[in-house]
């Protein structure tokens, strides 16, 4: 068995850490400005380790470090001008530059000059735009675009989850081309990486893992941390069961399917055919599987190629078995197997409502007025929509489906996939 000694260590290790603040503190120094693609997107975890660490700045910003005022942001709404005048404002107001009820009336463009007028430069560090980029909010990026070129101190720093190098953004490249000033297209972890992630929790937890569980682990999460956290903390919490068991936690389920979503349509197809062996030649050559290949999604094995994160074939295979479920004139489909008759007429109706809408959460009460009809609130019980779930559960497991297929979220309904 394999018990890690209690020891200072950081989740990733030193090199990383290094590598990446003087990439990025790099961009800064010199005033520009540029995006980092990484889908695993832990860049909130990562900053803060840079920003708080005054011998990394020292080392590449140099002896006038403390000139520099930085500030992360992450974008939960729409509005990515105003999270950054609010980051600006408080950053004026640590240098004192003037009373609160005076700087809420300028602008961004002011608060930068009156910044700057006491000597010091901006970096401000923005994660979680993705959605602005598949909304094709583009004005947004074009009015931040003005503030960089306006202000001659200040740098922006935008992590993204989508692949802006693909030919579907181009037009960011002449509209916002901050974005595309550097671009660093960070891949999943490596090795070293992995291993320490994982001595750093076995060591702040206290608990036991074997070198083999350990093996297994880093390959089947690959380099997503998020994925390896979730697959240790199963088996702290669960020290007599299995490794599998874990890796069919049905949380651990919904982040992989999670990440999958983060991919594009044409991405996931890429992947399946990995998965599937169907790769064509004209995949290998395609914008996406060099993207994919790029950041470890698709990794080398001896002459051919799989999955960067083996986990990732548990979304894939249900999502086959998903696709053959279909409901026609009322009636159950699993590929071309009408399954109509296996179910009592309430077990159909809440089956056909799951199954139109697969992977989307169906409230208990949409269930009950497709038992019940309008006047469900008479004739409502949670009682008996948990039996009836649970014998549809039964059935489904007589004809070979995994319970996982019908998914129960707490106090809300369920999920068909």
């Amino acid at each position: 068995m394999h018990r890690i000694k209690k020891m200072l260590l950081q989740p990733i290790t030193k090199e990383t850490t290094e590598r990446n603040a003087r990439s990025w503190l790099n961009i800064i120094r010199y005033g520009e400005s540029g995006t980092v693609i990484q889908l695993q997107d832990d860049c909130e975890y990562r900053v803060n380790e840079i920003l708080e660490n005054t011998v990394l700045l020292r080392t590449n910003l140099g002896p006038f470090y403390k000139k520099y005022l930085f500030s992360y942001v992450s974008v939960d709404s729409q509005d990515l001008l105003g999270l950054i005048h609010d980051a600006l404002l408080t950053r004026a107001l640590d240098i004192h530059i003037g009373t609160k009820g005076i700087l809420e009336k300028l602008n961004s463009i002011e608060l930068l000059y009156e910044i700057g007028q006491k000597g010091y430069e901006v970096g401000v560090f923005i994660s979680h735009v993705s959605d602005l980029f598949r909304s094709n909010t583009i004005q947004q990026f074009i009015d931040l675009e003005s503030l960089i070129r306006m202000s001659r101190n200040f740098s922006v720093i935008v992590f993204s989850e989508v692949d802006i190098t693909h030919p579907s953004f181009m037009q960011y490249a002449d509209k916002g081309s901050f974005l595309f000033e550097h671009i660093i297209s960070y891949p999943l972890y490596e090795r070293a990486d992995v291993h320490q992630f994982i001595q750093y929790y076995i060591s702040k937890w206290n608990f036991v893992v074997s070198e083999r569980i350990i093996n297994e682990i880093e390959y089947k999460c690959g380099g997503y941390l998020w994925l390896l956290h979730h697959v240790l903390l199963c088996l702290r919490d669960n020290p007599l069961e299995p490794i599998d068991f874990a890796y069919k936690d049905s949380l651990l389920l919904t982040k992989l399917a999670s990440i999958w979503e983060k991919l594009e349509r044409r991405q996931r197809e890429i992947l399946r055919r990995i998965y599937f062996g169907t790769l064509t030649e004209v995949d290998r050559v395609s914008h996406e599987y060099m993207y994919l290949f790029k950041i470890r999604f698709i990794v080398a094995n001896g002459e051919s190629n799989q999955l960067g994160i083996p986990l990732l074939s548990q979304v894939i295979e249900n999502e086959m078995k998903l696709s053959k479920w279909h409901v026609k004139d009322s009636k159950i489909f699993i590929g071309g197997k009408n399954l109509t008759d296996i179910f009592t007429k309430k077990e159909r109706k809440i089956l056909v409502l799951l199954i139109r809408s697969k992977k989307n959460l169906v409230s208990r009460d949409s269930i009950a007025i497709s038992i019940w009809g309008d006047n469900f609130e008479e004739k409502y019980s949670d009682w008996a929509i948990d039996r009836l779930m649970f014998r549809i559960r039964i059935k489904l497991k007589k004809i070979g489906e995994k319970f996982e297929l019908l998914k129960t979220v707490k106090k809300k309904g369920y999920i068909f996939g």
